[in-house]
């Protein structure tokens, strides 16, 4: 089975998906956390779905049922376009539940430089969180390594929430395959991301994200596992570190005033 490279944007990267509890914003440090938590879900929340689209594409569907995976031309064939019907209720291994449809439009193999895939989301949900807007990728060539590179750009991106709130993100990254090129699997690559992020919080407040120490992402791992974002909002600013590269869903939030928090990424 030929390997459709996807660039795994670190878009997007990272992170946290919120608590299913409600947060208590009753004091300014605490509402600073929260407004970081809210763009750190966008991050993640992207991440996740182009993982999601590498497996589909590569195990044309599930031997479970779900996704189920169509091409609008024969395999090989390009340009293509690829549906990824999650049905209502698509769970995952890891116990995320899955709905709705993934459409992706693809100029030729990932592998080829100049190569491009454009995703858009049919009334898509991961959990209870609509997933809206479009996502495209480029594949640049080779790196000054000779490692395959990918710029993954995002225009006005949102998710919905179950208690009507939304985060809105517009991002461009740079992804890295710094393992697994040359295996006929997704599963076992390993993305270097670095770029920026900006976007508005659920209570509708701007927000920018940087990447000052590249984010790594590991296809078998659903959390980012290593790397540093700088996150600012209305003046302040706050890091969030993804660790050591041990596979764990938490990080450490320091806020400009010293204030260290534990946050616990999403299941």
């Amino acid at each position: 089975m030929r390997k459709i490279t996807l660039f795994l944007s670190a878009f997007a990267l990272v992170l946290v998906a919120m608590n299913a509890c409600q947060k208590d914003e009753s004091t300014p440090e605490a509402a600073f956390v929260a407004a970081t938590e809210d763009a750190a879900a966008a991050e993640d929340f992207s991440e996740q779905t182009d993982v999601d689209i590498d497996l589909a594409v590569e195990d044309r569907g599930s031997i479970q049922g779900c996704p189920v995976v169509t091409f609008a031309q024969p395999w090989g064939t390009w340009p293509n376009t690829i549906t990824i019907d999650y049905g209502d209720n698509c769970v995952r291994p890891d116990g995320r539940v899955l709905k709705g449809k993934i459409i992706v439009n693809q100029s030729n193999e990932l592998t080829a430089a100049g190569a491009t895939r454009t995703a858009t989301y049919d009334n898509f949900f991961i959990d209870d969180v609509q997933v809206l807007g479009a996502k495209s990728w480029v594949n640049n060539g080779p790196d000054a390594q000779g490692l395959p590179s990918y710029t993954k750009t995002a225009q006005n991106m949102q998710l919905l929430f179950a208690d009507g709130t939304s985060i809105t993100w517009n991002t461009n990254r740079t992804s890295i395959l710094v393992e697994g090129a040359g295996t006929p699997t997704f599963r076992d690559n390993v993305w270097q991301i670095t770029g920026a992020s900006s976007g508005v919080n659920r209570n509708g407040e701007s927000y920018t994200a940087t990447i000052t120490e590249p984010l790594v992402k590991s296809a078998d791992c659903r959390w980012i596992s290593q790397g540093v974002i700088s996150l600012t909002r209305d003046g302040r600013t706050a890091t969030l570190d993804f660790g050591d590269g041990a596979c764990d869903r938490w990080a450490n939030l320091t806020v400009d005033n010293g204030t260290v928090v534990t946050i616990r990424l999403r299941r």
